[in-house]
């Protein structure tokens, strides 16, 4: 616990989380008001001059103002909270504070713990107060027949759905880091994962394989529904905690060869 505190000590005292979190909120609030203006279109019939598919348009109320809820917190996760803790946790090898942080904590156990701790909780909190400025928005500026849909059991479940999407991505961004012990390879990573998903290259491949991807196999979970045979809610939920559980074994074994490295060769 008191491992994990200095962890989240060195996060918070970097003004690279601040800069980041600065801009994961604007972008946020720019999204989360564009989403309202195309959801008052669609709530009062203007889905022509905006131009939107057929499948946007035919949502049902509660569909349309779930995926508002969901939206502007899921696309930051998606898209930033990787980058911004590969950016971060890179800076332990950059400015050399590994070596420092192992002359204070000897075991390299406890130092992981609390760098995996201190990133789910990081993550966790930002996912809710990114939730929290899209659902206020929504609550003044979404058309008030929509209001009626919009509910704190809905913000609480659409953000807890999150937050575990959030913290996969998170614990995959600290794995990559740990392997390559720089940024720049690890958000390429993250990006190419993020540019094949989107590109679909791979439901020609293998759509099984394509269904191993987060953002593929986990659809249906974090968007509360299953569309166009997408896997089960069920199935995108334990994708995602396998996912979890298995980079975070993989972060302890690469921390046990590289302790027994060091022992062997001093």
């Amino acid at each position: 616990m008191k491992n994990t505190r200095s962890e989240l000590y060195k996060i918070l005292s970097l003004p690279l989380f601040w800069r980041g979190v600065a801009i994961v909120i604007g972008i946020t609030v720019f999204f989360t008001f564009q989403n309202i203006q195309v959801i008052n279109a669609i709530a009062n019939g203007n889905t022509e001059i905006l131009m939107l598919e057929d499948t946007t348009s035919q949502l049902t109320e509660f569909q349309t103002v779930r995926d508002a809820v969901l939206s502007s917190p899921y696309q930051s996760s998606i898209l930033f909270f990787p980058i911004l803790f590969a950016l971060i946790l890179s800076t332990e090898y950059k400015f050399g504070q590994e070596s420092l942080t192992k002359l204070l904590t000897p075991k390299w156990q406890t130092i992981l713990t609390g760098q995996i701790c201190s990133g789910i909780i990081v993550a966790s909190t930002l996912t809710v107060a990114l939730s929290l400025i899209n659902s206020a928005m929504l609550y003044v500026m979404l058309d008030e027949k929509l209001q009626n849909y919009l509910s704190l059991g809905l913000v609480l479940e659409v953000t807890l759905r999150i937050i575990i999407f959030a913290i996969t991505l998170t614990l995959l961004s600290m794995f990559l880091v740990k392997i390559t012990r720089k940024p720049i390879p690890s958000v390429i990573v993250i990006v190419s994962i993020l540019i094949i998903t989107l590109s679909g290259i791979l439901k020609v491949v293998s759509p099984t394989l394509e269904n191993l991807l987060p953002l593929i196999g986990a659809k249906s979970f974090v968007f509360g529904r299953v569309e166009n045979n997408n896997p089960s809610e069920m199935y995108g939920l334990l994708l995602l905690l396998s996912q979890a559980s298995i980079v975070t074994i993989l972060m302890y074994i690469k921390g046990w060869y590289k302790n027994q490295k060091d022992k062997k060769y001093g």
